[in-house]
């Protein structure tokens, strides 16, 4: 059973997922294009960088949006505010991004303002049945 906090974070990471994706489709046709021009490309070209523009501004409301349960900080956007000791960022990545591709990968990440580690698969022991723990 999925938690209600696990939402806004499954949301924020579809549409980065989908930005990203739209990127790469651009890339893809740049790529193309410079190895033979053709209408196709272009086409391609102004249609992914359309797609990513609105998936990035859906995407980067959506991310602003997903809190930290604990302390309530948005670890999916970068603030500028000091990270924690222990917040993970993978060079080049900030540690919003980088907690972004976490969620995509693995389904967890840690908070770069509190750098608590949060598993959005598991059941939070509030909702737990206490025979389960036996």
């Amino acid at each position: 059973m999925k938690t209600a906090s696990s939402r806004p974070f499954t949301v924020a990471v579809v549409w980065s997922a989908l930005h990203y994706l739209g990127v790469i489709t651009m890339i893809t046709a740049f790529a193309f294009f410079f190895k033979e021009q053709s209408q196709l490309a272009v086409k391609v070209i102004i249609g992914s960088l359309a797609f990513s523009v609105v998936t990035w501004l859906i995407a980067f409301f959506k991310r602003r949006s997903a809190f930290c349960p604990l302390c309530k900080g948005t670890p999916l956007i970068n603030s500028g505010a000091l990270a924690h000791s222990r917040a993970v960022r993978f060079y080049p990545c900030n540690h919003g991004v980088t907690s972004t591709i976490s969620i995509i990968a693995t389904q967890t990440f840690r908070c770069m303002y509190c750098g608590s580690d949060f598993d959005l698969l598991k059941t939070p022991s509030h909702l737990r049945d206490k025979s389960e723990s036996r």
